[in-house]
């Protein structure tokens, strides 16, 4: 018990440092809250299997990160119920392109832009959801003012649009 418990703990501290040390590529250490989850369908550039967890209190709908030596997409499972089916595949699917694209490794100012259009596209290709479901996603786009990365609502909503219409 007392070596599983070191070993834990200079895990833990491993991980730690890696996070400190990586976090432009965004590896993390495993959280003792995270729930797996069901399988997205997604790999990275290196045709790697990608993992979804559930994240409770993650902050965001979603997240992509390098955790346990792989590719690892977080999901808040408060946040995601609360949006519609499509809008949820909407955002796992914008999570997998930023390791589909290598956007953890070599991420560009254009990279939420980038994620966005692979997003919109795959889910199409996939049958997710339609582009019509733009318009009954509207309002939850809406209510975010954007970052330094991603667009405002109204504009993101308009940029996702020409994604696919202009294919």
């Amino acid at each position: 018990m007392r070596r599983t418990a070191l070993s834990l703990l200079l895990l833990f501290a491993a991980g730690e440092a890696l996070a400190g040390s990586n976090a432009v590529v965004g590896i993390t250490p495993p959280s003792s809250l995270e729930t797996p989850s069901r399988d997205p369908g997604c790999r990275d550039f290196k045709r790697r299997p990608v993992r979804m967890v559930e994240v409770p209190f993650l902050g965001d709908a979603g997240r992509a990160e390098m955790a346990g030596g792989g590719p690892v997409i977080k999901i808040d499972p408060d946040i995601m119920r609360a949006l519609p089916g499509g809008l949820q595949q909407f955002f796992q699917l914008h999570e997998c392109a930023h390791h589909a694209l290598g956007h953890l490794f070599a991420p560009t100012l254009d990279s939420e832009k980038e994620a966005d259009c692979w997003a919109m596209k795959e889910g199409v290709r996939r049958k997710a959801f339609v582009i019509a479901d733009l318009e009954a996603w509207r309002p939850y786009f809406e209510r975010s003012r954007g970052s330094a990365m991603h667009l405002p609502g109204p504009q993101r909503v308009a940029f996702l649009a020409n994604c696919v219409d202009g294919q």
